[in-house]
């Protein structure tokens, strides 16, 4: 059994780490394309839309998805229950958006929102249906074919919106490439399930009672945590308008692609795989540590490059016109480090069964980054990346504690887990400041490279004189053994 969960688990993480770097690449390439395309008020529109779609997803299932993958066992006429629940919800999300337009407007104080929404909206009636069938996946730890579908769902994204905005459709592209990639994935999740499990015509409340309890706390947890993640967004997009919000946006959308790429490769199969040993506090010690390793040895160096490269980085791949969003980049760079290292607390939670702890943590959270912004807002877009920069740090120590007590984890074993990464990546950042000095004033283009180059070999020979056993481990995963 052990050895079994172990090998689903590499394989895992595997087809996790093939999904990332493809997904990564495409959507990439194709901000890069739609940035030189659309303007920074396009963004700023489709910032403030994904305020209301994104809150609306927060309910989208009532937190139920990641009851199924908690329970061990659930019977089949449960999960039909759960579909339908979550086709009801969905129908009534979409109905709440098209009334609630004119509101929006008025807050954002732009028109143009309006017929914007009706498109949006569509997203959340068709999304609901399939969210049985993730959870299913993942349960079974079925990585290889979750990926294969987002690898195949990002290309669908990526040709329509390129396709569309290249027609002139301005930030109605953005718009219409995830409703499209939202189509298809419906329709492959339906063919692959066919022969597996389908939903019938069957519903009972009583039969999800059971699940409510876990449900809710992690649907409010969901809620207030979009909250927290986007305040800034709600905020810049009322005080200071599309285009800041549109400069803004493109940073924050390059700074989460470790978060929401790189970091699932390894959370993806934690929460599943923790779920399975969730009474053996050593093993889940051992497994939180090795998560923790994995996603610093991938995300600190990414985010300590990009803050060096930021400026030849946005004027290279995106244009001049993106100069503003170059020092937010920056910032933000610093604050996806903390946010990487809390990723997989919620893991833990979830594992324990204790979904309540993470809503209360949300909770203060969302009030402290709402006044931090607030506060933050009259000095611009800057002055809201620094104020959530300034909260990390209180955050971290406030939170992170929560958790290892959960598993009666001690700080010293955690520092030890993230000690390589961050030493290797402070040798790599004096190494790339160096690099740049003694460079000077060479073309832009063979700077960018050269200081991408360097800082890839300096890291990689630096953790491998500190720690060849993750060398080793690593060859390992990657032979399947």
């Amino acid at each position: 059994m052990i050895d079994h969960l172990k090998t689903q688990a590499v394989s895992g993480v595997k087809w996790s780490g093939v999904s990332m770097g493809v997904v990564t690449t495409l959507r990439f390439i194709t901000l890069a394309i739609l940035a030189r395309l659309l303007f920074p008020a396009d963004f700023g529109l489709m910032g403030m839309i994904m305020v209301v779609i994104g809150f609306a997803q927060a309910f989208a299932d009532m937190g139920l998805s990641n009851a199924i993958i908690q329970r061990q066992d659930v019977p089949e006429n449960h999960l039909s229950s759960f579909f339908w629940i979550n086709v009801f919800i969905g129908i009534l999300l979409f109905i709440c958006i098209l009334l609630i337009r004119p509101l929006v407007v008025i807050y954002f104080k732009e028109a143009r929102l309006s017929n914007l929404l009706i498109f949006a909206a569509f997203i959340i009636l068709i999304t609901p249906a399939v969210q049985i069938f993730i959870p299913l996946l993942k349960k079974e730890l079925k990585i290889k074919t979750l990926s294969k579908i987002e690898i195949a769902g990002m290309v669908v994204y990526s040709v329509s919106a390129i396709g569309l905005a290249l027609a002139k459709f301005g930030v109605l592209s953005l718009i219409l490439g995830q409703l499209n990639r939202s189509l298809f994935t419906i329709g492959i999740l339906f063919f692959i399930f066919r022969k597996i499990w389908l939903p019938r015509f069957h519903f009972s409340i009583k039969e999800i009672k059971s699940y409510l309890s876990f449900g809710f706390f992690q649907m409010g947890e969901r809620v207030i945590n979009y909250l927290s993640a986007n305040i800034d967004y709600i905020i810049i997009g009322r005080l200071l308008g599309p285009t800041a919000l549109g400069f803004y946006t493109l940073a924050y959308q390059i700074v989460i692609f470790p978060l929401t790429r790189i970091n699932p490769v390894i959370t993806k199969v934690a929460f599943p795989t923790f779920s399975k040993i969730q009474d053996d506090n050593p093993r889940m010690r051992k497994g939180y540590c090795k998560v923790i390793n994995y996603i610093s040895v991938l995300t600190f160096p990414v985010l300590a490059g990009m803050l060096m490269v930021a400026p030849e980085f946005i004027r290279l791949v995106y244009g001049a016109k993106w100069e503003p969003s170059i020092i937010i980049l920056q910032i933000l760079c610093l604050v996806g480090v903390f946010k990487s290292l809390g990723n997989p607390i919620s893991s833990v939670l979830l594992a324990k069964g204790r979904a309540d702890i993470g809503f209360y943590l949300n909770v203060f959270a969302v009030i402290m980054v709402s006044v931090a912004v607030i506060v933050g807002v009259n000095w611009g877009i800057l002055g809201v990346a620094v104020a959530i920069l300034i909260l990390q740090v209180p955050f971290f120590f406030i939170i992170q504690p929560i958790a290892n007590r959960l598993i009666y984890l001690k700080f010293s074993q955690y520092f030890k887990a993230i000690e390589s990464p961050f030493v290797c990546s402070v040798i790599m950042l004096a190494g790339i400041i160096s690099l740049k000095t003694l460079l000077g004033n060479i073309n832009m283009l063979s700077l960018f490279i050269t200081t991408i180059v360097g800082g890839v070999i300096i890291y990689t020979v630096s953790y491998y004189i500190k720690d060849r056993n993750f060398f080793l481990e690593l060859k390992s995963i990657l032979k399947g053994s």
